[in-house]
């Protein structure tokens, strides 16, 4: 038999990871268990339901500068936040339920 040294190690960081990544998780849905504005507070605060405000003038939209250094880290921002309420259990229905909200 013919053992893949390289195949076994992945196999064993694989789990190691996640089993990591588990724990995590179970972090964050204890969080949002006790604390359930924890995930209004990742929305508002990684801009995930925000639109760049657009000017119009003359009936016709301004053509903006696109700023790439702004552009990444908004969207970087907006990922850890996405991954952050990921790990703490929220389903595209529970977004959808804050989105119809008002005070979110």
């Amino acid at each position: 038999m013919i053992w893949s040294r390289i195949g076994i190690m992945a196999g064993v960081f694989a789990f190691s990871q996640r089993r990591e990544l588990a724990d995590i998780a179970r972090r964050w849905a204890k969080a949002v268990g006790s604390q359930p504005e924890l995930r209004a507070d990742l929305i508002r605060m990684g801009g995930i339901l925000s639109m760049e405000p657009r000017q119009i003038i003359g009936g016709i939209p301004e053509i903006e500068t696109i700023d790439p250094l702004k552009q990444a880290y908004t969207a970087g921002r907006r990922d850890f936040a996405l991954q952050l309420l990921a790990l703490s259990g929220l389903t595209h229905d529970d977004m959808n339920l804050l989105m119809e909200r008002d005070d979110v």
